[in-house]
């Protein structure tokens, strides 16, 4: 899982990823210093959590992604079904380019999540 993440850590923008529990959980994660990794964890779970929780009561599915866009990040989560992928980037990446890649990554963790 290590590699999957370096890889989208190489991503132009990419500031951090990591692997989240549902319960905001460290799983995997490929931060920089400066962020606390048991922090990013449980803030992204909770706003991760709230998101679900809206979704539901809008009725409006499952959720895939959750795109958080501040005056200079962007951060996203996607679901990986017992947990999520969070990504911090920087709003200067190509956005597209990052989902195509994000979407690459989960699939990928899914897969490896499937192996253990």
């Amino acid at each position: 899982m290590d590699t999957i993440l370096s890889e989208l850590s190489k991503v132009e923008g990419v500031r951090g990823v990591a692997v989240v529990s549902n319960d905001g959980l460290i799983v995997e994660a490929n931060l920089p210093q400066d962020l606390d990794p048991d922090a990013v964890a449980g803030m992204c779970a909770t706003s991760f959590r709230n998101s679900v929780t809206t979704a539901k009561v809008l009725g409006s599915g499952k959720v895939k992604h959750v795109l958080i866009e501040t005056d200079t990040d962007f951060i996203i989560f996607s679901s990986l079904g017992n947990g999520f992928l969070a990504v911090v980037s920087s709003r200067k990446v190509n956005l597209g380019y990052l989902r195509i890649k994000i979407d690459k990554a989960v699939k990928e963790i899914k897969e490896k999540m499937l192996e253990e």
